[in-house]
């Protein structure tokens, strides 16, 4: 028989499969038949194997006085009354009296008990109860299970020809599905051959893969099409967020320095001076160095920004933060702006004096730069003409000998010093007590 005279239905192998589950659940079923029997057959050995003392005990002993040759016939005779692998007989004086089974087997449980006043004892044991032996000993179980082993070998013989014939269309159908492209999709199917038959299932497969892939070329196309245009769209989108991202990371280098300096002079503001001043507070504690704190006040500054307008103001403070900027170059001088027209200098590693005379230097190049005041009042030009604009300076120190309890207390000293040099004259410095 060839697989094109095969006229079956794929239905078939389903029957097939349940015809296998069958045969297996009836091996598995006797599989648990023949284990309860071996159980059972346990069961009764061991109840037999205790029933020999009470059967054999009077004959035993009466024959503890006749020769060795009867005395083992006897025991030759309870090994094949009760199937017993072997008995021995020991007698009071020590002779041992032994027969076994002639065919042998695995050795089973055992049991020894005395023959009464006699002395003697006798030592049973049984035939192991295994699975080959009962095969053995029981003729319709064995030829049972030869019958469903032959039963269960034909049926997985059908199925394995039953396989290769009524699905081969099906895996040739797989194999060219594998060997499929997708980006370019067959004009022909190789595996529908003229003259070639199959399964009715099988055909209509065929048809309907055949209809897929006569159809499958256009669209394969169109969607190729749309795939370019949205991969142009994601490569534009693409430039357009690299550009929103420059344009982010500028904007956060730009808020990042808002937080850390006065955007109206560039000098780092109060927050960045704060912190500033507890670490170097902390670490001048702690190595006894010195410290140095500057508090500066732009003189009048409300009037000058009345004479000349707001504008003016905001360059008279953007140009004293230029100045103090290139007096103070020290990676750790920190030039900050508090507020208004207020000033502070952080000055680590100065003592008073140092740092009064680097103040001097800023005192003398600002009125260098004769900025016209304009609205200064005639009280406060030291008995001059002069109107030029001026600041005042407080001035604070922790050194050996003058230490401060915290960083804030430092600074309110440098802030009364300021008060100290506005209230006697401005345009001077003026040392914390």
């Amino acid at each position: 028989m060839t697989p094109k005279a095969i006229r079956v239905s794929v239905g078939a192998r389903t029957l097939l499969a349940l015809f296998v589950v069958g045969l297996l659940f009836a091996a598995a079923s006797t599989g648990w038949d023949l284990r309860e029997d071996l159980r059972r057959r346990a069961q009764q050995l061991d109840r037999d194997l205790h029933a020999i003392p009470l059967l054999y005990t009077a004959p035993l002993v009466q024959s503890l006085g006749q020769p060795p040759e009867a005395i083992r016939a006897l025991l030759e005779h309870i090994v094949r009354q009760h199937g017993l692998r072997s008995i021995e007989l020991m007698t009071r004086t020590g002779e041992q009296i032994r027969a076994e089974a002639d065919d042998g087997g695995d050795p089973g449980p055992s049991a020894e008990f005395p023959l009464g006043a006699s002395g003697g004892a006798v030592k049973v044991q049984a035939q192991g109860v295994s699975l080959l032996q009962t095969l053995q000993h029981d003729a319709l179980l064995r030829s049972a299970l030869i019958h469903l082993l032959l039963v269960l070998l034909l049926g997985l013989a059908a199925a394995v020809l039953l396989d290769r014939w009524l699905l081969r269309q099906l895996r040739r159908l797989s194999e060219e599905a594998n060997r499929f492209e997708a980006t370019m999709p067959p004009q022909s199917l190789s595996w529908l051959e003229p003259d070639d038959h199959g399964p009715h299932e099988v055909l209509q497969l065929e048809r309907a893969f055949a209809h897929v892939h006569s159809t499958l070329g256009g669209e394969l196309q169109r969607e190729q099409t749309r795939g370019r245009q949205l991969r142009d769209e994601i490569l534009r989108q693409h430039h357009r967020l690299a550009e929103v991202e420059r344009s982010l990371e500028a904007k956060r280098r730009e808020l990042a320095a808002l937080e850390r300096h006065d955007p109206l002079t560039g000098a780092s503001n109060r927050r960045e001076f704060e912190l500033a001043l507890r670490r170097e507070f902390k670490r001048v504690q702690r190595e006894q160095g010195r410290l140095a704190l500057a508090v500066l006040d732009v003189d009048n500054l409300k009037p000058y920004n009345e004479r000349h307008g707001r504008d003016a103001g905001d360059e008279l403070l953007r140009r004293l933060a230029h100045l103090l900027a290139e007096q103070f170059q020290r990676d750790t001088d920190v030039v900050a702006r508090l507020g208004g027209e207020e000033f502070v200098v952080l000055m680590p590693g100065l003592d008073v004096r140092s740092a009064q005379d680097r103040l001097e230097t800023v005192r003398d190049a600002l009125r260098a730069l004769a900025l016209p005041h304009g609205a200064r009042p005639a009280a406060q030009r030291n008995g001059t003409h002069e109107d030029w604009v001026t600041v005042s300076i407080g001035l604070a120190a922790y050194q050996p000998g003058r230490p401060y309890l915290s960083s804030q207390a430092l600074l309110q000293a440098a802030d009364e010093a300021l008060y100290l040099a506005k209230h006697t004259g401005r345009d001077r410095i003026c040392l914390a007590p």
